[in-house]
């Protein structure tokens, strides 16, 4: 079986496209990207530790993100911009797991099932340069995340806490039944590990039920509990 084809994505800084391991390097010598450290520096205010992460499909690496974060921001902060732009459907509740450490919201280490500690916790003081953290999205019907930790550089920060740099184009989809462009995903299919891609015109004589059906989105959350697509930019 022939291998499908990376996923690319564009650049925020200068546009030019790569893979989410091309994008990597990228991101460490883009002359756009550079500039902005300048235009920090001139801001008021000290120098801080700043993060640079990939986050991506533990299972399904088609799906990444290139983000930078304030060394200072904490994980609570990165699992709710992880919820509006990938994830959230129903208010599930969510994870962490790093250096065999737990990190939630409200911590019940009654019922853990080993050391848990708050989401208050500072990025700088949890995600090294190589540190690679899960996260899990939904204990239920579950998406699992992997956060690799790329580099850390020191600079001024303004704005938002966390700073999207690259994300993955969308995989391509073809209904399984003409081959045409999907629209629609049948969560009973996915499911039942089938095809499950489906175009507007094969959609209505499919054999599940329409409520089985979600739309075709950007996130390794498609095709999961209610999920229906991300938040409107900016995240």
């Amino acid at each position: 079986m022939p291998r499908k084809k990376a996923t690319r994505g564009n650049c925020v800084y200068c546009g030019k496209e790569y893979t989410r391991w091309g994008m990597t390097r990228h991101l460490q010598t883009c002359a756009v990207r550079a500039s902005t450290f300048e235009t920090d520096a001139k801001r008021p205010g000290r120098a801080q530790e700043i993060c640079h992460l990939l986050v991506e499909d533990a299972w399904y690496s088609n799906y990444w993100l290139h983000l930078e974060i304030s060394g200072r921001a904490t994980l609570d902060e990165l699992d709710e911009y992880l919820r509006v732009i990938w994830l959230d459907c129903c208010s599930h509740l969510s994870q962490f797991l790093i250096n065999e450490i737990y990190y939630e919201r409200e911590p019940e280490e009654e019922w853990s099932i080993g050391e848990t500690k708050s989401t208050n916790a500072q990025i700088g003081s949890v995600l090294r340069p190589g540190t690679i953290a899960e996260y899990e999205y939904d204990l239920g019907t579950t998406t699992e995340l992997k956060i690799s930790a790329q580099t850390v550089r020191s600079g001024k920060w303004s704005g938002k806490p966390i700073r999207l740099m690259a994300r993955n184009h969308p995989p391509e989809t073809r209904c399984m039944v003409c081959g045409q462009q999907a629209e629609w995903i049948c969560s009973e299919c996915l499911w039942e590990g089938e095809d499950c891609f489906l175009c507007v015109h094969h959609l209505d004589k499919h054999e599940h039920d329409d409520e089985m059906t979600l739309p075709v989105v950007n996130s390794p959350r498609i095709g999961m509990c209610a999920y229906d697509g991300p938040a409107e930019p900016p995240y």
